[in-house]
C-alpha cells in the first residue's frame, strides 16, 4: 500500500493538472486562525485557475466561521458537510446539516490528501465509470495501481478506497441496488477511474463483462 504521508500534493497536482498558472494567494491576517494544513491547501490550490474539485466545494477562507463549536470548511451539492474543531484543529468531523457530527478516522492532513486524490479520479482528462462491477474482476482492473492506505470516511458512504498508478486513479466503493431501499449490492462494487493520459485506459477494453460509461478524452 501507499502511505498517504508519502504523497506530495504539490507534485501530484502538477503531474495531474499541469504546471501552476497563477500566483499563490497567501493567507494571513484574518485567516491566521485556520489550521495550517487547510491554509496550505488553499495556498497550493490557488496556483491553478482550473477547478480542482467537482464533487465537493471547499469554502473560501473568508466563508469559514465557527457554528455550534465546529468550523465547516467543505460541502457537497447535497447536505454533506465537513468541519474541524477549533479546539483541536487537526480533527475532522463529517456529517449532514442539522444532524450530529461524527469524528472522521483521518486527521486533517490525511483527509485533504484523500480528498484531492478522490476528486482527481472524477476530474481527470479521461474518465470511466461502471456502477456494477463484479468483485472478481477487481484484481485485473486495478492491476496497474496500488491502494493508498487512507483510513476512510463515513460520508457520503463508507467503504470507498483509492488506488493510484503513474497516470491512473481509481475510486472504488460499494455498489448500490437499483431499487428501493437502495441497499448495497452484494458481490459488486462501483468504480470510477480517471487518467491524465487517455491511452492509459485502453487496457480496460480487454476486460470482458464491463459496461463503462466514458467521458472526457477517449482513445
Amino acid at each position: 500500500m501507499i502511505d498517504p504521508v508519502s504523497v506530495d500534493l504539490a507534485q501530484f497536482l502538477t503531474s495531474w493538472y499541469g504546471p501552476p498558472d497563477a500566483s499563490s494567494s497567501r493567507l494571513s491576517g484574518p485567516h491566521a486562525w485556520l489550521p495550517e494544513p487547510l491554509k496550505d491547501w488553499h495556498e497550493l490550490s490557488s496556483q491553478w485557475t482550473r477547478p480542482l474539485m467537482t464533487l465537493r466545494r471547499m469554502r473560501a477562507p473568508k466563508e469559514i466561521t465557527i457554528e455550534d463549536g465546529k468550523a465547516i470548511f467543505m460541502t457537497d451539492a447535497g447536505d454533506e458537510v465537513w468541519a474541524f474543531d477549533p479546539g483541536s484543529p487537526t480533527d475532522v468531523y463529517e456529517g449532514q446539516l442539522y444532524e450530529e457530527w461524527g469524528k472522521c478516522a483521518e486527521s486533517l492532513p490525511e483527509f485533504l490528501t484523500h480528498n484531492a486524490l478522490n476528486e482527481a479520479a472524477h476530474n481527470a482528462t479521461s474518465r470511466r465509470v461502471c456502477d456494477e462491477v463484479k468483485e472478481e474482476l477487481l484484481s485485473e482492473i486495478l492491476a496497474p495501481m496500488t491502494e493508498v492506505s487512507f483510513r476512510g470516511w463515513r460520508v457520503p458512504r463508507a467503504g470507498h478506497r483509492v488506488f493510484m498508478g503513474d497516470s491512473l486513479i481509481a475510486d472504488v466503493g460499494p455498489a448500490l441496488q437499483d431499487h428501493a431501499p437502495w441497499g448495497l449490492k452484494s458481490g459488486y462494487v462501483q468504480i470510477q477511474i480517471g487518467s491524465k493520459e487517455p491511452a492509459a485506459m485502453t487496457y480496460l477494453d480487454k476486460i470482458s463483462n464491463l459496461d463503462w460509461l466514458k467521458s472526457g478524452r477517449i482513445e
